[in-house]
This record gives C-alpha cells, structure tokens and sequence, in this order.
C-alpha cells in the first residue's frame, strides 16, 4: 500500500506574536484509510505566450474523488506570474474561473475533485516553467 505524506511548515514574524504552524497529512483514498496510489507523474511545462492551457483534464480522473494537484511556478522571476483557473472544458479556457497568481518559486498543494480541467496562463511571453502533478485516488483508463 502506498503512503504519500505532505508536510508544511511556516514561521513568521508579521503579527507581534511569533506564529509558527507545523502541519502534515497523509493523502488518502475518499473516506477510506488507504493511501492514494496513483499520479501523473511529475510533469514539467515551458511557456513562452499567454495563451492559457489545460494542465489537469477532468475527464482523465475519477470524478468526486480525493485527488490533491501539486503546482509550482519552477521560474525565479518575483514579477511574472502564473494564472491558475478551473473551467468546465478545455473549450471553455477563455472562461475560466481564476483561483490564484503563482510568482517564481511559489507552489500549492491543493484538493481536487476531478470534475473540472484546471487551467493555467503565463503573464508574459517570457520563458516561465511549471511543474505539477497530480496524486490520484483514481485515474481513467484511455481508450484505445
């Protein structure tokens, strides 16, 4: 059985008082105690436009399931940024929903559901480089 742990820690001087958060989890299978045991490896993306592009399509998970997606702006620029979004359908880029901007060396680890394709954009015509994964309670087979 698989075992993949996430670990956090932040230590921070922005209030009077010290904070220091120290969080791990252990990502399992929806309701069950079983680790997840499936991904889509991790996968490295060059942009060099800002037309937004489909990095995690719905239709390759199970749906309602307990997927986390790992995203990380590799590019150490602190002024250029990634869009990340949802959408409903690689068609519908146009109209993504945003969920945040990551700027070089920003990351997220977040959960995923499987029901949406979630979509990335480039700020610039730079060259910026994403790194993602996804930690799969499910993958569908392809046709073929």
């Amino acid at each position: 059985m698989a075992t993949t742990n996430a670990t956090i820690s932040i230590n921070s001087d922005i209030s009077s008082y010290p904070m220091r958060i120290n969080n791990s989890m252990t990502m399992l299978k929806a309701g069950t105690c079983h680790g997840l045991q499936e991904t889509t490896g991790l996968r490295h993306k060059k942009f060099t436009s800002t037309t937004a592009a489909v990095i995690v399509e719905h239709d390759e998970l199970t749906d309602d399931k307990a997927h986390k997606v790992y995203i990380r702006n590799v590019s150490s620029s602190k002024e250029n940024f990634f869009y990340v979004a949802y959408n409903a359908s690689a068609a519908a880029a146009t109209t993504a929903e945003t969920i945040g901007k990551l700027y070089g060396g920003d990351w997220m680890l977040m959960p995923y559901n499987g029901n949406v394709n979630i979509v990335v954009a480039s700020s610039t015509t730079e060259t910026q480089t994403l790194e993602y994964m996804v930690f799969a309670d499910g993958i569908v087979a392809a046709a073929g």
